[in-house]
């Protein structure tokens, strides 16, 4: 097996793969055990919030109300955020699309003024022309560079913005001290210089009218995707208009935004919210950990929050801010390159810190971070047709199976997939570590993906774990779906696909596809072509079945390459729906050709390629494997 640092050609934009499974399981609703009224929430939620920073829940019931919807296609790719100005925005912009890569550039508070002295900017909807001269171009630009943009926003709006607030008041569409909002508004808190804030009520349906008014100005420059701050409890002192809980008052402040959001896109919404779990919160995509802190230890903590989080009250849909958000620290590239390494795998990833950093762009960090930065982002994106299917069957399939699961007892490794594939991811988090200690769950072998050492279940192996390597296992009989090469969502198409296989016995896998922008998926617009690997002595036979359903962009032919992880044999003989297939000499000769297979004894694998229209099945034989090894 090849390690991924010395892929060759052929492997480099076509190939190679790694793979996850998650098993089938009822999953547990969570629910919060918060009060309805409690302190306003100063600067640093995360600091300060005494139910939220410690994810504090208790079962309320065993089944799952509705499967969670799926974001955007691009919200899987590589997301970024920064406090920067408008030409350095577009610097940030240039140098991701020349270099690098990403599908999203948000920018927070800084937007609406650049430091935390101007109570009445907090928030007023509109830009700080300072820094911003002309945002609606910036924003076009953006577009015109394949990344979307949002902006931060807070439930508040500061007494000093007069004609807001005043107007927030007289309709009673601020949080007040009596049911139905007839009472006097309470001081919603917040921080960024604010001394007495209206805090929105979303549950008066009139209010959440007038808060999606007042942000329609920026949907119609092109903002589509909305980062909310706040655990969003309600104001000491405060009763909500329908005189219902906290839980109820943050469901509806995410269910607003997210539908601004779809409204935007004209179809997927979506959002990335606080940690703090709500009932139903799955119908709004997505989450984050929270503000976390730049240490070893703060790395730790945020996987505990996200195994915490990882829930069907929290979200299947969430990252953290990759590097760590609120300083710098000594020695902050390799704990910017292990961070990296984990949010590769995450459902969504996303590089973020606070206005008083350098910020978490790979070009801020030495050559190494950003050697690394390119080659698991870009893993990522090769990774991108298996992770979007495992999305798509956690809304399709029930029980529901999440596309990100931690491994059962831990809190540091995590599972990718889904059916008979599996990935499993094992960070590292020790400053200076070089092994990791991997706790491998039962059922079947796993293959180390470096090595192609293979370790029984349920071992504890430890194993080499230098800065550029991730431990990352391989469950036996796994098949991985891959694209080609590609740095941002929509770049290209997958074509080809690369089958990276396992051959263990009998598996399969059912590879989930659609028009990533649409609701359409959840009236039946989507195709499923299932892939099944069998083992007989030295033969596998790997069946691709024809694509069942339809959806719009549905490709109608496709180029398939097939990767088999088993030692071959000189005397290796390969057909396809019953007929041979041309052996060739060369990787190069492979890349070149439309069909043929390849024979890497030296690599112990054997390629299969060809091209074949989607509503035809094939049948590919590969005879004469090894059975020595």
């Amino acid at each position: 097996m090849k390690p991924l640092t010395e892929t060759p050609k052929i492997d480099r934009d076509k190939t190679h793969g790694v793979a996850g499974k998650i098993i089938a399981a009822t999953i547990l609703i969570l629910a919060l055990a918060i009060t309805s009224t409690v302190l306003a929430q100063p600067k640093d939620v995360d600091d300060v919030d005494p139910t939220g920073s410690a994810a504090k829940m208790v079962s309320s019931s065993n089944t799952v109300a509705n499967n969670p919807v799926l974001p955007p296609k691009w919200a899987f790719g590589v997301l970024f955020a920064c406090y920067r100005n408008q030409t350095d925005t577009l610097d940030a912009m240039q140098r991701l699309r020349k270099d690098y890569c990403g599908d999203l550039l948000w920018i927070d508070s800084s937007w609406l003024w650049g430091a935390y002295d101007r109570a009445d900017r907090y928030i007023c909807f509109e830009f700080d022309t300072n820094q911003f001269s002309d945002p609606k171009a910036m924003i076009a630009d953006l577009h015109k560079n394949h990344f979307h943009f949002g902006v931060w926003e807070w439930p508040y709006i500061d007494q000093s913005i007069t004609n807001l607030y005043q107007e927030g008041e007289r309709n009673h569409y601020f949080i007040t001290d009596e049911k139905g909002g007839t009472g006097k508004v309470v001081n919603g808190g917040g921080w960024h210089g604010v001394k007495f804030t209206g805090q929105l009520d979303f549950t008066n349906p009139k209010a959440a009218e007038w808060w999606k008014q007042l942000n329609q100005p920026l949907l119609d420059m092109g903002v589509d995707f909305f980062k909310i701050d706040t655990y969003s409890t309600v104001a000491k002192g405060g009763v909500t208009y329908d005189g219902g809980d906290s839980e109820n008052l943050r469901r509806l402040y995410h269910k607003t935004y997210y539908e601004m959001t779809e409204k935007a896109s004209g179809g997927r919404g979506f959002i990335l919210t606080h940690r703090t779990p709500t009932p139903g919160n799955d119908q709004y995509p997505g989450m984050w950990t929270g503000d976390t802190t730049t240490s070893w230890a703060g790395f730790e903590d945020d996987m505990k929050r996200a195994a915490a989080m990882n829930t069907p009250q929290t979200a299947a849909f969430w990252t953290s801010d990759t590097g760590g958000y609120n300083r710098d620290v000594p020695n902050h590239d390799e704990l910017y390159i292990r961070w990296l390494q984990y949010g590769t795998f995450l459902p969504i990833t996303e590089f973020f810190s606070a206005k008083n950093t350098r910020g978490r762009f790979p070009w801020l960090f030495n050559e190494e971070a950003q050697r690394n930065f390119k080659f698991y982002t870009q893993l990522r994106y090769r990774l991108l047709p298996f992770r979007y299917s495992n999305a798509q069957i956690a809304y399709h399939e029930t029980p529901v199976k999440y596309p990100v699961r931690f491994v059962a007892g831990t809190t540091d490794e995590i599972i990718l997939g889904n059916g008979d594939s599996e990935l499993l991811v094992a960070p590292v988090h020790t400053q200076g570590a070089t092994t990791r200690e991997v706790q491998l769950p039962a059922g079947k072998p796993w293959i180390d993906y470096w090595t192609g050492k293979v370790f029984e279940a349920g071992a504890s192996p430890t194993v080499d774990a230098p800065l550029d390597k991730v431990p990352i296992f391989v469950k036996t009989g796994s098949i991985i779906p891959m694209g080609p090469e590609i740095h941002y969502v929509d770049e290209k198409p997958a074509d080809p696909l690369t089958l990276d296989i396992y051959p263990s016995a009998k598996s399969t896998y059912t590879l989930f596809e659609d028009d990533g922008t649409t609701r359409e998926y959840q009236h039946g617009k989507f195709a499923q072509t299932q892939f099944t690997s069998e083992t007989s002595g030295a033969d596998v036979t790997v069946d691709i079945a024809a694509a069942q359903g339809d959806y719009d962009g549905k490709p109608a032919q496709r180029t398939y390459i097939l990767k088999i992880n088993r030692k071959p044999s000189a005397s290796m003989r390969v057909t396809r729906n019953g007929r041979p297939l041309e052996k060739l000499a060369s990787q190069d000769a492979l890349d070149s050709a439309e069909q043929g297979w390849f024979n890497d004894l030296a690599d112990a694998t054997v390629w299969v390629k060809f091209r074949t229209a989607t509503s035809a099945a094939s049948k590919v034989a590969l005879n004469g494997f090894d059975l020595t090894q």
